[in-house]
């Protein structure tokens, strides 16, 4: 009788540790999946930032964010708005851009022109890009309306080396600036180019 006491005792205690352990083991493992499911999520946030980042479109094309500011402009001291100051932004050269408040970021001595190019990517021909300088076209001749060009802006990938021609000019001065684009919320640092009449003063 003893014997079938302690064994009785044994097996329920054996049973206890198991139903025990198999509690601990479920909650761990809901643990360590709710931590691999949060993982992920971020993972998924953080994929689609860098794929926005990487995703913005101008004239149909992807925006390079590391375009290099060509050598030689003239800084432009007398224009209406100075590096510094807060501006409006009237263009909508992309979504996101028009009426986003914006910082002037540099203003020089340059004429802009108006472009229409085909890209080297194959992408259809973009019409009425807005703008380039001077230094990043190359021509025969004079720079004006209707003269075949070809572009070494590399603001867009597929407009480096693009051919096109000039559809009209602007005296200037051109600014460059940097503000947050309202579509995506992306902060774009040193944006080529704006007119003077695409800035309002803050």
């Amino acid at each position: 009788m003893k014997v079938s006491k302690v064994l009785a005792t044994t097996s329920m205690a054996a049973l206890s540790l198991s139903l025990f352990g198999g509690v601990g083991a479920n909650a761990s493992m809901n643990k360590d999946m709710h931590h691999s499911d949060k993982s992920s999520m971020n993972m998924s946030v953080m994929h689609k930032k860098d794929k926005s980042m990487h995703m913005m479109k101008m004239d149909g094309l992807t925006m390079n964010m590391n375009s290099a500011m060509p050598k030689g402009l003239k800084k432009d001291t007398h224009a209406k708005f100075h590096v510094g100051e807060k501006v409006i932004l009237k263009a909508d050269h992309m979504k996101g851009m028009k009426n986003a408040k914006a910082t002037v970021a540099g203003v020089y001595k340059t004429k802009l022109y108006k472009i229409d190019f085909k890209p080297t990517n194959g992408s259809k021909e973009v019409k009425n890009h807005k703008w380039v300088v001077a230094s990043e076209l190359s021509a025969k001749g004079a720079l004006k309306a209707g003269k075949a060009v070809t572009v070494k802006a590399d603001h867009m990938y597929g407009m480096k080396g693009a051919k096109g021609k000039i559809v009209s000019v602007n005296k200037g001065p051109a600014y460059t600036v940097n503000f947050k684009d309202k579509k995506t919320g992306m902060n774009i640092k040193n944006h080529k180019w704006l007119v003077q009449s695409e800035l309002k003063a803050e």
